[in-house]
């Protein structure tokens, strides 16, 4: 028995599409959304690293004197440091500098 050539050609689509669309190897997976959180879960010694920099930034604030003169740049230097780790951390984010800033 002929089929007609619509049918032909209908089934060798039909065959096609199920092979290529239905194969799992073909078919496109949504990445997980970049977040602040999955950033910070990724990179957990980059948060401690800020986290203890904070730290350290408080201790510094709260000390009496100004250890020579020297209190106000390691304050400034501290901030700049723990901006640029906020900055490493968030880059896929493309944050501008005030979001990063805002981070807690």
């Amino acid at each position: 028995m002929k089929f007609p050539k619509i049918f032909a050609s209908t089934s060798a689509v039909s065959v096609f599409m199920a092979l290529t669309l239905g194969s799992p190897s073909m078919v496109a997976y949504a990445a997980p959304p970049i977040t602040i959180q999955s950033e910070q879960a990724a990179h957990p010694r980059l948060v401690r690293a800020i986290r203890d920099m904070v730290d350290a930034l408080h201790e510094l604030e709260a000390a009496p004197g100004d250890f020579g003169g020297n209190k106000a740049a390691a304050i400034a230097d501290d901030r700049a440091a723990i901006h640029s780790l906020k900055k490493a951390l968030y880059y896929r984010l493309h944050m501008d500098d005030a979001a990063i800033d805002n981070v807690p």
